[in-house]
């Protein structure tokens, strides 16, 4: 759009996201959102668009991004960060001209807000892979050595800095969260309806019912920890446990065993152990967890006999169900599959497809890798999907503001709108409460503000 007025104009085309200006002004980098993100660039007016080649096979296959491009103050490079968006992001530089790009971090952790600071240090915002933070950090790009340089419990979640080194701009949050409830009627409800759930911890979010038992996660100094909450007492669990976790229990029918996704040796694997922390042990060293934004990344068949989960073994990403007491991992789908969810009677097991632009389209299997047609349903990513406790209905949050639950009538393939909430925070998971069907669900808020640091020469 000119700046004295004007008709406006197309400026890159349908899919493009993230432009930034080389340092001259003189050409820009994006990336087309879809097909594994690859990489362009394009003259100053936004014509002439090129592809990046790069020469790795299957850098810019499905199910891997590349996010957030920016230039090297000398414009000799384009950063970026690649990988899988929500396990396993890293920082990443290639040529403008294309060719061999360099890895310059090997973390497993999210990874998307990046800034050079001068030639060789380029500054992220990430967790630590205990998944404590997020923190600032300073990557040394010559020497592909990072080191936090942010100081107390403050977390940050994005920063920038000017082209000529002496300004940085970052974003600080003071996170809360709380559980909420809400019927599920025929019709509907409103936000007259939700009510708090009261706990006597002061940040409680990812509820999981198990029995009479209701876990959660809640602050501890390093991070979120596993809370249960039972007859008015709430109990701090698996504090053996090192570091913060990064998706809500999986907890069994009877709520007698709980298995969670821990970090270790940059591996995610599911540990299992009972409600009341004790016997832990690793569920299996072949497959690796995958899952979309820590909503949920396993789920116990109604018997206990079996954890259904997404991964990566020796032959690539796949659905898994892995025996709980121990056992070889059984594929049930190849390709990129997570955030599994069993029903009641055992016959079907719903899970998340591929990520496209912030959602996942819902499929069904057999528990003996039968596929089952569901209709097009889409949820957001990072929320997950419930249940009704009579296998009727599956509840699910659509990439819709603000966040409403939805549910689809699994033998109609008909969906129906159950709320009209407001905007009182980012809804991110929820399940369903035995007995009394009611959606109990987490309400967070950054509280974030934003800080501009002025550097001396």
């Amino acid at each position: 759009m000119p700046l004295t007025g004007g008709a406006t104009r197309p400026f890159l085309a349908s899919g493009a996201a993230a432009p930034c200006w080389s340092p001259d002004g003189a050409r820009l980098a994006f990336f087309n959102n879809g097909g594994g993100d690859p990489l362009q660039t394009a003259d100053r007016t936004g014509a002439d668009a090129k592809q990046i080649a790069v020469n790795q096979e299957g850098f810019f296959a499905p199910g891997v991004h590349s996010h957030n491009p920016v230039w090297s103050p000398d414009g000799q490079w384009i950063y970026f960060v690649h990988g899988y968006p929500t396990s396993a992001m890293n920082i990443w530089r290639v040529k403008p001209t294309g060719g061999t790009a360099e890895q310059l971090t090997d973390l497993h952790v999210p990874l998307n807000y990046i800034a050079p600071f001068d030639a060789r240090t380029v500054l992220y915002v990430a967790r630590t892979e205990s998944q404590t933070g997020p923190w600032l950090w300073a990557l040394d790009v010559d020497r592909k050595v990072a080191r936090r340089i942010s100081s107390g419990l403050e977390q940050y979640t994005s920063v920038s800095a000017s082209r000529d080194g002496r300004r940085i701009v970052a974003s600080v949050s003071n996170p809360t969260g709380a559980l909420w409830r809400v019927p599920i009627r025929d019709r509907g409800a409103d936000e007259r309806d939700a009510q708090p759930y009261p706990l006597p911890t002061a940040r409680a979010v990812a509820p999981r019912f198990g029995g009479g038992t209701l876990f959660y996660l809640s602050t501890r100094a390093t991070g979120d920890g596993l809370w249960s909450y039972q007859n008015g007492r709430a109990t701090e669990i698996g504090k053996v446990l090192e570091g913060a976790l990064p998706e809500p229990p999986v907890v069994s029918r009877d709520g007698s065993r709980v298995a969670l996704v821990v970090s270790r040796n940059g591996k995610r694997r599911l540990v299992v152990m009972a409600s009341d922390g004790t016997n832990v042990r690793t569920l299996t060293e072949a497959v690796e967890v995958k899952s979309p934004g820590g909503v949920g990344a396993a789920d116990w068949s109604p018997d206990g006999a079996w954890i259904a989960t997404g991964g990566i073994d020796a032959r690539g990403a796949g659905l898994f169900k892995i025996p709980a007491d121990g056992g070889t991992p059984t594929r049930l789908v190849e390709g990129e599959a997570t955030n599994p969810i069993w029903s009641p009677d055992g016959n079907l097991i719903v899970y998340s497809g591929p990520l496209v632009s912030g959602q996942t389209r819902l499929l069904g299997v057999m528990p003996d890798g039968t596929p089952v047609p569901l209709p097009d349903v889409r949820a957001r990513i990072n929320t997950g999907y419930r249940f009704t406790p009579d296998g009727n209905g599956l509840v699910y949050l659509p990439l819709i503001q603000p966040p409403d639950f939805w549910m689809l009538d699994i033998a109609a393939k008909t969906t129906r709108q159950l709320t009209h909430l407001d905007s009182r925070g980012v809804v991110r998971i929820f399940d369903i409460a035995p007995g009394s069907g009611e959606i109990v669900f987490d309400r967070s808020n950054e509280n974030s503000n934003i800080y501009l640091m002025d550097l001396p020469k």
